[in-house]
């Protein structure tokens, strides 16, 4: 059923017209606690002896030990950090479609994870529509998909060589009737990324096919090569970009993720009327620990300087990558992505299996884990079948010198097996 009512940007109305009508009701409804909550805030600030009786939380038992409830769309000092991280990131000021000045606190909201981040976007972009997914993807979108009532379906970007082919992926789109796109760079598995000039064609066919782009960027800053950019520099008014501090900040257990639009409405008003219905609100605790580490990065950053932290972890995981590859490598394996000498980002190493190996790349896992020599996961759970995928961040470089020798064993146990009669 179409929706009547008109919206600024295609990225509101292509939502409003997808989602089912509770969901509906959830963004037209403004929920009354918040509200009231915000404005007890606001009195208690001017007077301390102000009652609040309009709390759902226990206060004052012992004082040390309470962490209390944020906002539903995160503490406006981390959302207005975020901001300024990504438009400084990915040079967002003056940028068509987004404000002047770039992205503020009103253009982010803070979610418990990426992953709640995504369900949510999926409640509100996937309902009863088929959503096109790259040919490497992380194993879990098809079940945030599928959990929104939507029907997942596979767009190759590329051709065999790995170029870009957009007019394979648009006769793919009309046939299956794709109305929204979920894009991953760098990839996970791979660390593929897409060039300037390719980011700039694929919003050229979302416009042309009025596609939703729903970009997931949480390694975003974690490239090798080139500088790194934002789906939203190139079609803000219908990209929807989530991303976290699990990767980049080391601290996946705080679930700290976010969801940043250029179109405030949809960051500033209908996340935060979704967060409520999901979790009522993020980690305090995480988000806390993500402001201490970004007001180090945004400082740099206003400073004319590379933020620090982040700098110095991408160095460190180049180099285990380095090493990680240089192993893959001497033992017959070859990088699977569109990178063939070296990823160009994220934390993870897809490489083909040895030629010579004849077990598939679910039974190479499981020997591994049979004779107790490392874990990896196997390429088919990302779409790469006869791949694997070995994660190097989580190693150190002793852990991936001693990882050289399991490695061979595994090898060598495979190729005994096949020279048994």
């Amino acid at each position: 059923m179409k929706s009547e009512r008109a919206f600024n940007t295609p990225l509101l109305e292509h939502a409003w017209t997808c989602m089912p009508e509770g969901i509906r009701r959830t963004l037209s409804t403004k929920p009354i606690i918040p509200a009231i909550a915000a404005q007890a805030k606001e009195i208690a600030l001017r007077k301390p002896d102000f009652i609040r009786s309009d709390q759902g939380q226990i206060v004052g038992v012992f004082p040390d030990k309470e962490i209390y409830y944020g906002p539903s769309a995160g503490l406006e000092e981390l959302r207005d950090l975020v901001g300024k991280f990504w438009t400084n990131a990915y040079k967002l000021k003056d940028r068509p479609g987004i404000p002047p000045e770039g992205l503020n606190k009103k253009h982010v909201a803070i979610v418990s994870g990426a992953t709640e981040g995504l369900a949510i976007l999926m409640h509100l972009f996937a309902y009863r529509q088929n959503v096109g997914l790259m040919s490497l993807h992380w194993s879990n979108y098809k079940g945030i998909i599928q959990n929104a009532g939507g029907n997942p379906i596979v767009v190759d970007l590329f051709d065999e060589n790995y170029n870009t082919d957009f007019e394979k992926a648009e006769r793919c789109i009309v046939e299956n009737k794709i109305t929204s796109l979920l894009l991953n760079f760098p990839n996970n598995p791979s660390g593929d990324i897409l060039s300037e000039e390719e980011l700039a064609q694929l919003a050229k066919l979302a416009r042309k096919k009025n596609l939703i782009l729903i970009s997931d960027e949480v390694y975003n800053f974690i490239r090798y090569k080139g500088e790194p950019q934002s789906m939203l520099s190139f079609a803000p008014e219908r990209t929807v970009v989530v991303s976290s501090a699990s990767k980049e900040y080391l601290i996946p257990g705080a679930r700290v993720g976010y969801v940043l639009a250029a179109d405030e409405m949809f960051t500033n008003s209908w996340m935060p009327n979704m967060i409520r219905s999901f979790s009522s609100s993020p980690n305090t605790l995480g988000q806390n620990i993500l402001i201490e580490l970004l007001r180090e990065e945004v400082n740099d950053f206003e400073n004319g300087r590379s933020p620090r932290i982040i700098t110095a972890i991408k160095k460190e995981l180049k180099s285990r990558c380095d090493l990680m590859i240089s192993i893959l490598k001497e033992k017959g394996f070859m990088l699977a992505g569109r990178d063939k000498d070296f990823p160009s980002g994220a934390i993870s190493v897809l490489a083909r299996l040895p030629e010579d190996i004849q077990i598939d790349d679910k039974a190479f896992v499981e020997k591994a884990l049979e004779l107790e020599k490392f874990s990896a996961v196997p390429g088919s759970v990302f779409g790469a079948p006869n791949c694997i995928r070995f994660g190097y961040a989580g190693m150190t470089k002793e852990a991936i010198l001693k990882f050289s020798q399991g490695l061979q064993d595994v090898l060598d146990s495979c190729r005994s097996q096949r020279r048994d009669p």
